[in-house]
């Protein structure tokens, strides 16, 4: 997918932090950040020849930049993108020795209600639409293409909390999302999933440094099943799996 690779904890974090600037004027908050990320994507054994039973791996560090926009009623909303560096993957393992390049890029815009108690805890409802693009090279020769990419897109929905702790705040979220993705190569592959479900969860710690500023280590963990069509004589299912520990720095004015 994409991924919902985005702040979907984070956001209401910006009210809950600052709860007195949130319900007083409106703000906007700048974040960015780097997460050491797992992918993993498996083919199951109905899947075409030379991916039936496969599994692509990569690790890398990812970049995420995104901003928030919160208004005095609690209402926000957050454009997040977050890009991989120079990574590699292993699905060609079997049949060359040479590393074989890899990238994953997604884009969320996220909307939602995020409410702040007067006694420190915080709950959020939240919405959106999010975009991947995944790209995996391959060795040609022997195989007759170079690269597969597979993109993605979907609409997700979900809550979270958070509670003060440690001159902080801990929050976490739970999303679910209806996906769609296509997956081709630069030869003549070309087969797109129907629409599926998947979830997303996250846990994260936010300091604040200043009123302004704040540091915030967080944990993501997102799981998506595709149903892609028949192939050759059967459909066949990929699943997507994306875990991520980062630190990111945000700053509200």
């Amino acid at each position: 997918m994409k991924t919902l690779r985005t702040e979907l904890w984070a956001l209401l974090l910006v009210s809950a932090i600052y709860p007195a600037a949130a319900q007083a004027q409106s703000a906007f908050r700048l974040y960015g950040g780097l997460a050491p990320t797992s992918y993993k994507i498996s083919f199951d054994q109905n899947a075409p020849v030379s991916y039936s039973n496969q599994t692509a791996k990569s690790s890398y560090t990812a970049a995420n930049v995104g901003v928030t926009w919160i208004s005095p009623k609690g209402i926000y909303v957050d454009f997040a993108t977050q890009q991989s560096l120079s990574a590699t993957h292993d699905l060609w393992n079997s049949v060359t020795s040479q590393k074989q390049d890899f990238s994953h890029d997604s884009y969320t815009l996220t909307g939602g209600y995020s409410h702040a108690f007067a006694q420190g805890p915080s709950v959020s409802g939240f919405g959106g639409y999010t975009v991947s693009n995944t790209a995996l090279n391959a060795p040609r020769p022997p195989l007759l293409f170079s690269k597969d990419t597979f993109d993605s897109q979907g609409i997700f929905v979900g809550a979270g909390a958070g509670v003060p702790a440690l001159r902080g705040q801990f929050s976490g979220s739970i999303a679910l999302a209806g996906m769609k993705g296509k997956w081709k190569n630069d030869s003549t592959f070309n087969n797109t999933a129907d629409t599926t479900f998947g979830f997303s969860l996250g846990g994260a710690y936010t300091y604040p440094i200043t009123p302004a500023l704040g540091v915030t280590a967080d944990l993501r963990y997102q799981q998506y099943k595709y149903n892609f069509g028949i192939v050759t004589t059967a459909a066949y299912t990929v699943t997507e799996k994306i875990a991520s520990l980062g630190v990111r720095l945000g700053y509200r004015f």
